[in-house]
């Protein structure tokens, strides 16, 4: 995804894409019913633009990957399967070592039939007292191994070790069920790192204060999620500003709510958690895009942030000659129009191109024969794992 020029303007519709098979069952006057609430800026941009390109998150969570290929459109974040957030800088810092640094996550891991599920502690009760105890487990055993904390103790801390841990680990929005054995890394390398994370559950599962949230019916504070290490980037533009567009008017987005979409809230957490990495403001000469996110709940939710969406945002656009950005939202990636002063001139192409609203199919799942493999090779970490847990 390159970046397209003099538009420095996006605006996000998150849940407006429809599953391609469900828009294919819809007659042509039910299509023009259900999308005819759409902002008129919108409407006249699916007609005079040719059918964008779908673009798949890949397994992400969908602001990570859009954030992925906006701040690296030329790719040069190297990475098998999840990106070095941590290993990001600016260009006038000293390059880090491959995989030495690694954002820590403070979470509740769960096992499950299907595999492990991590919550992250947005979503948790997290009380300061109980964040300073988890701390207080933890910092010793992360002294012990090397671990250095290169942001306060908080809920997503930078850590930092001399000694390289080649793993690849998705961040907290992106893990969903995998398996344990997937999560720890079973070559040499990583060893003592593995026998550090398994102390570190022993320890956190016999901690007073876990006992103490159980007793209230909450979840433990049981793990320290490593993600985000591997070989490092420097992004080539900088953060945008994000801001909330919602029935109340627009505003700028500083924390997050439980009234928001979920897309606006990871576009707060990343920008708030990789600001620290890019610096002050104030040392880049290119000023930030600005992200305008519409608190759009989806088909059959409320459609009147349309109304504040385009009185608000697309007219002052089109009075100033503005060109900018739309970015369609589906579950597993987003599509990408481009609007601009060129659209005047297609006068005669006045019918929305409801295809573009489709969202492909999702790839088919895994056969019998890998689920078996899968199942093969989990049971052979798993014993490598008890193996190593017993010779800790």
């Amino acid at each position: 995804m390159s970046k397209p020029v003099n538009a420095p303007l996006w605006v996000f519709v998150p849940n407006i894409l429809v599953p391609e098979m469900a828009l294919e069952r819809l007659s042509a006057d039910a299509r023009a019913r259900s999308f005819s609430v759409l902002p008129a800026g919108l409407l006249q941009t699916l007609a005079r633009n040719p059918e964008p390109t779908y673009e798949a998150s890949l397994g992400l969570d969908r602001i990570e990957a859009w954030l992925l290929r906006y701040l690296d459109p030329q790719a040069h974040a190297k990475f098998d399967q999840y990106p070095a957030w941590a290993m990001m800088s600016q260009e006038a810092d000293e390059e880090p070592q491959s995989f030495t640094r690694f954002w820590g996550t403070v979470g509740c891991l769960e096992i499950e039939r299907d595999g492990v599920r991590f919550s992250p502690p947005e979503v948790l009760q997290v009380s300061q007292s109980d964040l300073l105890e988890f701390w207080a487990v933890v910092q010793p055993l992360l002294h012990k191994h090397g671990w250095a904390l290169n942001s306060p103790e908080n809920f997503h801390t930078l850590l930092s070790n001399p000694t390289p841990v080649p793993m690849e680990q998705a961040s907290p929005w992106s893990v969903q069920d995998i398996r344990l054995t997937d999560y720890l890394p079973m070559s040499h390398e990583c060893s003592d790192w593995r026998r550090m994370w398994l102390n570190m559950q022993v320890e956190l599962h016999n901690a007073e204060f876990n006992k103490a949230r159980e007793q209230k019916g909450l979840k433990p504070l049981n793990a320290l999620w490593f993600w985000g290490g591997g070989e490092p980037w420097e992004a080539e533009v900088v953060l945008p500003r994000v801001k909330s567009v919602s029935e109340d008017g627009v505003f700028d987005a500083v924390k997050m709510t439980d009234g928001a979409d979920e897309a606006l809230n990871r576009f707060v957490f990343w920008t708030q958690l990789l600001k620290p990495l890019q610096g002050p403001a104030d040392e880049h000469s290119i000023k930030p895009d600005n992200v305008y996110c519409v608190n759009f709940q989806g088909w059959g939710g409320n459609v009147g942030v349309f109304n504040t969406l385009e009185t608000e945002v697309l007219q002052p656009m089109r009075l100033a000659g503005l060109a900018f950005n739309w970015v369609l939202l589906g579950n597993n990636g987003w599509k990408t129009l481009k609007s601009s002063w060129m659209n005047r001139f297609k006068f005669w192409q006045n019918t929305p191109n409801w295809a573009v609203l489709g969202e492909p199919e999702a790839l088919a799942g895994p056969t019998e024969e890998d689920l078996q493999a899968a199942w093969q090779q989990g049971q052979r970490d798993h014993d490598n794992i008890q193996a190593d847990w017993d010779g800790r």
